[in-house]
């Protein structure tokens, strides 16, 4: 008769690893911890990392109303507007860059 054998399982992840230590909702009672595995030697994942760019906002997702150029002082408001929403991280780079060039075109066509 054939001897038989437990068969031990094998755990494949003999090693532990840090877990983030990022907090969801850290004020409120539905606080809980990010659970993704830390780079290694850090406290963070790599998606709330300090030093990681902030993505951009759901306000930038929005859009917003920018005055027709019409005169100086007008194409002067909206730079300010487009210039304090890059500096809050509010709108894409890219769409900034566009709305940026047409108020350069749109000021050389003005009186």
């Amino acid at each position: 008769m054939p001897t038989t054998t437990a068969i031990q399982p094998t755990n494949t992840r003999t090693q532990e690893f840090n877990r983030c230590q990022h907090i969801f909702n850290p004020a409120s009672d539905l606080a809980r911890r990010c659970g993704s595995p830390a780079l290694r030697g850090e406290t963070h994942c790599y998606f709330h990392h300090p030093t990681r760019k902030p993505s951009v906002t759901r306000h930038a997702r929005r859009g917003f109303a920018i005055a027709m150029p019409n005169d100086q002082a007008s194409l002067h408001y909206s730079l300010c507007q487009i210039i304090h929403r890059v500096a809050t991280n509010q709108i894409d780079p890219h769409r900034a860059s566009l709305l940026l060039y047409s108020l350069q075109l749109a000021g050389r066509h003005l009186p």
